[in-house]
């Protein structure tokens, strides 16, 4: 029994041995030769920052060349307050480029080209006005746009402003202006029958070839869209053939009455020598006096009237310039909805 208890006692121990050292082999924080090796950490790296310098440098050089376009466009004479303002930030951004090259300074220098490229356009929108002004025309639209240019305080504003001038004032000129060249082309044309009706072609032959000369270069101006130079041209053609007719029809009137007198003074004459013959007839051959069927003068031939008449009406040009009205209108709409927001139809 004894021994028999001694045997349980040995077979215990034996599996109680045998489960702590399984145990043991399992527990990874456990000294012996079966834990698991934890695997070493790689140092963290610092990340390399960024080098603009070439990308500051290519923003400089395209603002460079947008105030080169501004300058050509006008902006000297236009907009010199917003020129002065732009150029001193741009100055301050190169400074601050040439401090820190490496750093990025896009947003400031991107902001200084917007600002040149907004001058070139409101230099165009204000030559525009000065056009518009001259022949009497005005947009409130394009004035507040304006005004709204010159307050603009980023270069963001600075060009939305500066479009809006522009659109309105184009649509002006195109609508208004259009119009009004349309309308002096038509009376330039009257007055050009009116000349060709006293044969000014024949009786003014340099004077009536440039007033239909000047009347087909404001038909390409009109053609071209040049509207203040069609709406002059058309003006002068109209003046100087209108011109060509009074000074014709009055050298005419008073050729008439000249005629008339003389037909006068003719009849008299013929009466008094009715009379005379009647008192004291001649006989024979008087010297001095012609026979009935002499020939005093060489006989004239004059060419016909109307080859001197120029026709202005029947080129390419001329054409599309008569049929030019649904472009202006069409063009007008174009812009107009532009400026609304709206899409053209």
């Amino acid at each position: 029994m004894k021994k028999t208890l001694l045997a349980i006692i040995g077979i215990a121990a034996i599996f109680a041995f045998i489960s702590c050292g399984s145990t043991a082999t399992l527990d990874p924080n456990s000294q012996g030769g079966g834990a698991a090796e934890q695997p070493e950490k790689e140092p963290e790296t610092q990340p390399v920052s960024e080098d603009f310098s070439a990308a500051n440098q290519a923003l400089i050089d395209a603002a460079e060349k947008a105030r080169q376009k501004a300058i050509e466009a006008g902006a000297e004479k236009y907009c010199p307050d917003k020129l002065s303002e732009t150029d001193k930030i741009f100055a301050d951004a190169k400074n601050e480029v040439a401090q820190t090259p490496s750093q990025e300074h896009s947003e400031k220098l991107k902001d200084v080209i917007k600002r040149y490229e907004a001058l070139a356009t409101a230099s165009a929108a204000k030559e525009m006005k000065e056009k518009a002004d001259e022949f009497g025309l005005s947009t409130p639209e394009g004035e507040k746009a304006l005004a709204d240019f010159e307050s603009s305080a980023s270069g963001k504003d600075m060009d939305e402003n500066a479009k809006k001038a522009l659109a309105a004032y184009s649509s002006l000129l195109l609508q208004k202006l259009g119009e009004m060249a349309k309308t002096e082309r038509n009376a330039a044309l009257e007055a050009k029958k009116n000349a060709d009706s006293v044969k000014a072609g024949v009786a003014k032959k340099n004077e009536y070839k440039a007033a239909s000369d000047t009347f087909k270069k404001a038909d390409s101006c009109f053609v071209t869209k040049d509207l203040p130079g069609a709406y002059k041209g058309y003006r002068s053609a109209k003046n100087s053939f209108t011109s060509l007719f009074e000074e014709i029809s009055a050298k005419r009137a008073a050729a008439q009455a000249a005629i008339e007198r003389a037909k006068k003074r003719v009849s008299e004459a013929e009466n008094y020598t009715v009379e005379a013959d009647a008192i004291a007839p001649l006989t024979g051959e008087v010297a001095g006096i012609e026979k009935e069927d002499a020939v005093l003068l060489e006989q004239d031939t004059f060419a016909n009237p109307e080859d001197a008449v120029i026709d202005v009406e029947g080129s390419d040009e001329a054409k599309a310039a008569a049929a030019i009205d649904d472009a202006v209108n069409k063009g007008a709409s174009v812009i107009n909805n532009a400026v609304n927001g709206g899409d053209a139809k």
